[in-house]
């Protein structure tokens, strides 16, 4: 069944979970600003093209980030997300890792399909996906299309390995 954004955000950002997918007795409201906690209003509310997230270790930097994606994959039913890193094989245990820690903190797990092999998440109501894929394997990136809606965003998880990128170039042999 498809939702349009039915998963309304009103000007206080709070989520609120749609009506084919919970009674009145339990809709709930999440304060996002409490989830995504104080220093990254911001990133949060940036408009432009590239969002830049920097900071020390333990700095809720890939939190946040994971938080927002999550929030606006729901928001926008015809988005869907790749997360790049340089090497694969770290996906899993940083940025998937951190998108279900999204998931499970904001409560929707239940909207979710989460799979290891391959590595993918598929936002049941509306078959939106997050899509993962590493540097180390460059043909692995290129033309990368999706079965519904567009490739919205993109999540380099940029490493002090990686710090040469031109992102223009990296988008636009993605699209």
């Amino acid at each position: 069944m498809k939702i349009s954004s039915q998963y309304v955000f009103d000007y206080q950002k709070r989520l609120y979970i749609p009506q084919p997918y919970a009674s009145a007795s339990s809709k709930r409201r999440i304060s996002l600003p409490e989830y995504v906690g104080k220093g990254y209003g911001t990133f949060w509310k940036w408009k432009g093209r590239y969002r830049v997230c920097k900071g020390s270790r333990a700095s809720k930097k890939s939190k946040t980030t994971a938080l927002w994606y999550i929030v606006n994959l729901m928001k926008y039913p015809e988005a869907n997300l790749l997360v790049v890193r340089k090497v694969f094989r770290t996906l899993k245990d940083s940025c998937f890792t951190e998108l279900k820690w999204a998931i499970n903190r904001l409560g929707v797990q239940e909207f979710w399909e989460i799979k290891e092999s391959p590595l993918e998440m598929t936002y049941k109501p509306t078959g939106q996906k997050i899509y993962f894929r590493g540097l180390d394997d460059p043909l692995k990136v290129t033309s990368i299309t999706v079965e519904h809606g567009y490739l919205c965003w993109m999540w380099i998880n940029i490493s002090v390995h990686i710090i040469k990128i031109n992102f223009s170039n990296c988008w636009d042999t993605l699209t």
